[in-house]
C-alpha cells in the first residue's frame, strides 16, 4: 500500500505542476495585456493547484510515515507549498500583493519542477530525525522562506522600477511598497530566528549539543544576521527604496545558497536530507 501511494503521489505532484505552469502563464500573460479575467482565472488555477497539490503531499505524508523533510525533492514541495498558501491568504487580506502573482507563481512552480526534476525517491527517516522541536525547526524555516521571497519579489519591483512600462501601474507606489519589504524582512527576521533556535533545541536532544558550527549552522545565522542588518540600516540609518531594495535581494539570494546549498557541504550534518 505504502509503494503505490508513493508512486501515485508522483502523478499527483505532476498535475499539480501542469496547474501550476498555467496559473503563472496566466499570471504573466495577464501583467502584460488588459484582459482583467487572466489574473481572476490564475488565481483560480493557483488554487486548484493547491489543492492537487496538497493530496500529493497527503499521500506522501501517509506513504513514508514523515513530514516532507527528508529529500530534495520533498523539501521543494513542501516550501513550494507553504509560499502558495501565505500569498493566497495574505492577497485575500490585502490588494498590496495580488500583483506579485506573476513573480510567486513562477516560483511555485519552479520549486516543484526542480523537486521532481532531481528524482521523487523515497528516503528512510534517519534515528535523528524526529521529535515536535524538529518539526518545528523545519516549519518556520519554511515561513521564513516564504516571507523572505515576498521581500524579495517585491524588492525587484522596486528596483526595476521605471523599466516595467505600462505594468508598472498595477503595483503601488514605491514608497508603499518600500514599507512592505520592511515588514516582511522583519517577519523573515523573527522566523528564521526561531527557526534556528528550535534547531538549537533539536540538535541538542538529537547530538548532545546546541551549537557545533556545522556549514548549514553557521551560514544560518550569517543569514539571519544579514537580516537583521538590512533592518537597523532601514530603520536606524534612513536606507529607503532602491538602495534597501537591493541589499533585500541580496538577505534573500544568501537565504537560498543556505537552505538549499551549504547542506550539500561535505561534512555538514544536514546533508542527510538534501543529498
Amino acid at each position: 500500500m505504502s509503494e503505490y501511494l508513493a508512486r501515485a503521489e508522483v502523478y499527483v505532484t505532476v498535475l499539480a505542476l501542469v496547474v501550476y505552469a498555467a496559473a503563472s502563464m496566466a499570471a504573466i500573460t495577464g501583467a502584460f495585456t488588459a484582459r482583467a479575467s487572466l489574473p481572476r482565472w490564475a488565481n483560480r488555477l493557483a488554487l486548484a493547484g493547491l489543492a492537487v497539490h496538497s493530496v500529493g503531499i497527503a499521500m506522501r505524508w501517509a506513504a513514508v510515515g514523515h513530514g516532507p523533510y527528508v529529500s530534495r525533492y520533498e523539501v521543494l514541495s513542501a516550501n513550494a507549498w507553504v509560499v502558495l498558501v501565505l500569498f493566497l491568504w495574505w492577497s485575500r487580506r490585502t490588494e498590496l500583493l495580488r500583483p506579485f502573482s506573476v513573480v510567486i507563481y513562477p516560483a511555485v512552480l519552479l520549486l516543484v519542477g526542480l523537486g521532481v526534476y532531481m528524482g521523487p525517491e523515497v528516503r528512510q527517516l534517519p534515528p535523528t530525525f524526529s521529535g515536535i522541536w524538529l518539526a518545528l525547526h523545519v516549519a518556520f524555516y519554511f515561513v521564513a522562506f516564504s516571507v523572505g521571497l515576498f521581500a524579495a519579489a517585491v524588492s525587484l519591483v522596486i528596483v526595476a522600477d521605471g523599466r516595467l512600462g505600462r505594468m508598472r501601474a498595477r503595483f503601488p507606489s514605491v514608497t508603499i511598497l518600500d514599507r512592505a519589504v520592511f515588514r516582511f524582512a522583519g517577519l523573515a527576521f523573527v522566523f528564521w530566528g526561531i527557526g534556528m533556535l528550535t534547531g538549537s533545541v533539536w540538535a541538542y536532544y538529537s547530538w548532545g549539543r546546541f551549537w557545533g558550527w556545522d556549514p548549514v549552522e553557521t551560514w544560518s545565522l550569517v543569514t539571519w544576521i544579514t537580516y537583521g542588518v538590512y533592518l537597523h540600516l532601514r530603520r536606524m540609518y534612513g536606507w529607503r527604496q532602491r538602495r534597501a531594495a537591493v541589499l533585500m535581494l541580496a538577505c534573500f539570494g544568501l537565504a537560498v545558497g543556505t537552505l538549499f546549498f551549504t547542506s550539500l557541504i561535505n561534512g555538514s550534518l544536514h546533508a542527510v536530507y538534501f543529498r
